[in-house]
């Protein structure tokens, strides 16, 4: 059987896009959403959050103010003047008190435009999953920012004791869960007030989509169910 985490990131960004969220969550097949602490519907996800406990619900780190994008990748593409160890530190620490602050305790890590696929970023933020307890983070191949540096980040992520999915899905595409994996995460960005969330937010509710899962034998599964799994196997 294969394992299948569907995330919405950008939970936190408006309260519009929240609702899209929660709805993808209630009727469709959004197991987990990462909330994104810099934007101003916070408050809202956080209360939303608390108002569906079985959402698994991570951090979705935002460094934008210090990193230049490539929209046409979705990546980040260089950084705005010179990097600065410490103060990447002190924003994603920041980023995650926020939550810790609002009693939510995050059990993935991911983020805005794969800023944590940074190399230097990479070694600034394992530190502080550590430090609080995220046990998961999102790493792939797929999403490497810098492709020369991919496989020296992954033998340091093993050895730090930090689970990464084994298989990376980037959004919703027809025949993209038909891929080859045993456990996979696939990245969705449901909401409303923009066309292209609308679109995934109708995909993530497809009537037809439950049924063709179970079809294909694919269980839905949360962060929290995969880390209990994993600490299980290895106990």
């Amino acid at each position: 059987m294969k394992k299948l985490i569907v995330n919405a990131d950008d939970f936190g960004y408006t309260p519009r896009i929240n609702q899209g969220v929660i709805a993808a969550f209630k009727n469709g097949v959004v197991t987990s959403a990462s909330i994104i602490p810099t934007r101003d519907g916070l408050d809202d996800a956080v209360a939303l959050a608390k108002e569906n406990p079985k959402l698994s619900v991570g951090v979705h780190v935002d460094l934008d103010e210090m990193f230049t994008v490539d929209h046409g990748t979705g990546r980040v593409s260089g950084v705005k003047g010179t990097f600065n160890r410490d103060a990447v530190e002190t924003e994603v620490a920041r980023q995650i008190e926020m939550l810790l602050s609002r009693d939510i305790r995050p059990d993935h890590l991911s983020s805005h435009h794969h800023v944590h696929m940074v190399r230097d970023v990479f070694h600034v933020v394992v530190p502080l999953m550590i430090k609080y307890g995220i046990p998961v983070m999102r790493f792939h191949r797929r999403i490497a920012v810098e492709p020369e540096a991919y496989d020296e980040m992954k033998v340091f992520l093993d050895a730090q004791g930090i689970i990464s999915l084994p298989h990376f899905i980037e959004g919703w595409y027809w025949g993209n869960i038909d891929e080859v994996f045993d456990c996979a995460e696939l990245m969705t960005h449901p909401g409303y007030g923009e066309l292209w969330r609308e679109y995934e937010l109708l995909a993530s509710c497809d009537s037809k989509l439950k049924s063709y899962l179970r079809e294909k034998d694919i269980r839905l599964i949360t962060f929290a169910e995969l880390i209990a799994e994993t600490r299980s196997q290895s106990a």
